[in-house]
């Protein structure tokens, strides 16, 4: 597929609605058409299409805009493409130039271009964040302050138990012997699986599962699946093969067997990278601590905020040490700026001997509790001054509570690593435009003198005054 678009800018005066009430320019999704970098998007988009030969690709701005509107409303793929259907403001902000009474594009576009934009998604995401930072800075004071932390976007999954993950594994095993045979013309293998399935099914239902009951069906589980797996290997070794996403989730079980087996025999609940989902299993548990979630399954990000602008650091799917990202971070910083911010405002974590050491030498105030004990006694004004520097500091918290809440990133529903990133990044990108347009997309009055002329200045108007003294 080869990509020919260019991006057109419309002009809100041009959109014909075809309907008897104009648009309106104080709408949301017309005003965030204005502040896009369509441009450079589009430019950056046409690095996914190596090939100059085949179909064109859609504009970029039809689809990416259509994931934003997906983004914000936490609608379905088809639920959505409807809805820009019957939305005059989302066929404006998709760069259709009339409103138009059918489907812009097949809802299965999306899932194809989710999955094409996630090599570039950073590079997209660093674009509309270095351009809604430039036009904040132009209007508002820069600000020399920096906070990062870290969060987690918990995924769809169902919460994970050992023996529902090995339950899963054996049935998928017995389908798979029983393609293989197929495809071999032979009878399929002894697997007991009617004697399985009794032996699962009166072990779930049992209301309260104790310890030594748990320790028994999961023993009983990894015996099916260790029988399961040898005729696997005894039909693979005969010729017989399987699909791509079979013999995917076939190296997924084995792996699972092998962790499940390890903690089974060495009695403990802990192994390294642990598996939690059979079709995502780069999905790990992220111990967070907190009181109503103190494991979440999905990506965690170290993020910063630097100039009311919020960007993700580092993004992983495994668990790591946010505290060990603070010098990478300040290098951010200090790439954008020029310069190292004069305070930063840092989580108890990242409030290590060395983080403090290392901001020190580089003349950053670290604000907060000192390390150690708490004193008995605590100066008034030191208190005073720790405790707005938490308040500040709680910007941070806000903005997670709104990427997640209003943004959908706290139960991301995507099924892969890469789409997954993709829609972690358009959060962010929504949230960073939701802040611009609070700053800077609303109504503006103000009046103004000079040489004994007076005007009123309002939104994208300017209205002459008669002369006034004084």
């Amino acid at each position: 597929m080869v990509y020919r678009q260019t991006a057109i800018q419309l002009s809100f005066e041009s959109f014909g609605t075809n309907l008897s009430t104009p648009l309106s320019a104080d709408n949301e999704w017309v005003q965030l058409a204005d502040q896009m970098p369509w441009k450079q998007l589009d430019e950056a988009y046409q690095l996914a299409f190596p090939s100059k030969l085949g179909r064109a690709g859609k504009p970029f701005r039809l689809l990416y805009g259509a994931q934003l509107i997906k983004q914000k409303t936490g609608l379905s793929d088809r639920d959505v493409v409807e809805a820009i259907r019957d939305t005059p403001a989302y066929q404006y902000f998709i760069g259709i130039p009339q409103y138009q009474l059918k489907l812009p594009f097949d809802h299965t576009a999306l899932a194809y271009f989710r999955r094409r934009i996630a090599p570039i998604s950073e590079l997209i995401r660093g674009i509309i964040t270095d351009t809604v930072r430039e036009r904040l800075q132009s209007h508002l004071p820069t600000k020399s302050v920096m906070i990062t932390d870290a969060t987690c976007t918990p995924v769809n999954i169902k919460y994970p138990q050992d023996t529902q993950l090995l339950n899963s594994a054996r049935t998928n095993l017995e389908g798979d012997i029983m393609v293989m045979a197929h495809q071999l013309q032979i009878a399929p293998p002894r697997t007991y699986k009617r004697e399985a399935h009794a032996v699962w099914i009166a072990f779930s239902r049992k209301p309260r599962r104790w310890g030594k009951l748990t320790s028994k069906q999961i023993k009983a589980q990894l015996q099916y699946i260790h029988r399961d797996l040898r005729y696997m290997d005894e039909m693979i070794d005969q010729g017989a093969d399987l699909t791509a996403a079979r013999a995917k989730r076939l190296g997924v079980i084995r792996l699972l067997f092998d962790q499940q087996d390890y903690m089974y025999r060495n009695r403990t609940h802990r192994v390294e990278d642990r598996i939690v989902s059979l079709s995502q299993p780069e999905i790990r548990p992220i111990v967070r601590g907190k009181a109503k979630a103190p494991v979440e399954f999905g990506p965690k990000i170290d993020v910063s905020i630097m100039d009311g602008v919020i960007d993700i650091e580092r993004f992983s799917f495994s668990a790591f040490n946010e505290s060990s990202d603070l010098g990478a971070t300040l290098d951010h910083y200090f790439d954008v700026h020029g310069e190292y911010p004069d305070e930063v405002l840092l989580d108890t974590l990242y409030r290590t001997r060395k983080n403090i050491g290392m901001c020190a030498n580089l003349g950053i105030r670290v604000s907060g509790p000192r390390l150690g004990r708490k004193p008995k006694h605590v100066d008034a004004a030191k208190r005073r001054k720790d405790q707005d520097a938490e308040n500040r500091r709680g910007e941070i918290e806000r903005r997670f509570a709104f990427v997640k809440g209003t943004l959908g990133l706290n139960l991301v529903k995507e099924k892969t690593a890469e789409t997954i990133a993709v829609a972690v990044d358009t959060g962010v990108v929504m949230a960073n435009l939701e802040h611009l347009l609070a700053i800077l997309g609303g109504p503006i009055s103000m009046t103004a003198q000079k040489d004994r002329t007076a005007v009123k200045i309002d939104y994208k108007v300017i209205t002459d005054l008669p002369n006034s003294e004084g």
